[in-house]
């Protein structure tokens, strides 16, 4: 299709020929491929004036109550739709803050002191055990002996405090 053609197309298939310019009615005189091609797209012009209804469609009486109960129906399925409400968020701070105060109190009575520590009644070493004796019957109840004040030592010496 030719420029002439294509410039006043749209005016011409309205029908109003008052703005088609003479150029336009010339061009269709002259080129038969542009003629034949303009009769085609009044032929489907006219067609689809003829699909056209005379009364204006509309929805039916309810369609937008139906359409907005269905949203409302879809959007309450959500199970992220609970963190919204604020009965949730309350219930939320009130179960965060009951946790804090039963962990802050175990915290508090078992951090009490080191009694615990202190358990075994302080040793103080002294020279009277002879390393160099010679190994008799009792050396090994000595040696038992030994090692258990050496480790009361070291649990003195662990929980000292000034």
């Amino acid at each position: 299709m030719h420029q002439p053609i294509r410039d006043s197309l749209e005016e011409y298939l309205k029908g109003s020929t008052r703005q088609v310019p003479q150029v336009f009615h010339a061009h269709l005189v002259a080129c038969e491929e542009c003629a034949n091609e303009l009769r085609l797209l009044e032929t489907q012009a006219n067609m689809l004036r003829l699909l056209r209804s005379d009364a204006e469609v509309g929805p039916s009486a309810g369609f937008y109550a139906r359409v907005m109960e269905r949203v409302e129906e879809q959007d309450r399925g959500s199970i992220w739709s609970v963190f919204l409400q604020p009965s949730f968020g309350r219930r939320l701070v009130i179960a965060s803050a009951t946790l804090v105060v039963l962990l802050g109190t175990y915290l508090v009575t078992t951090e009490g002191g080191d009694q615990n520590v202190a358990a075994v009644p302080p040793v103080v070493a002294t020279d009277n055990v002879k390393l160099d004796a010679p190994p008799e019957a009792g050396a090994v109840q000595d040696s038992l002996q030994q090692q258990r004040r050496r480790d009361a030592v070291l649990v003195d010496l662990a929980s000292f405090h000034e």
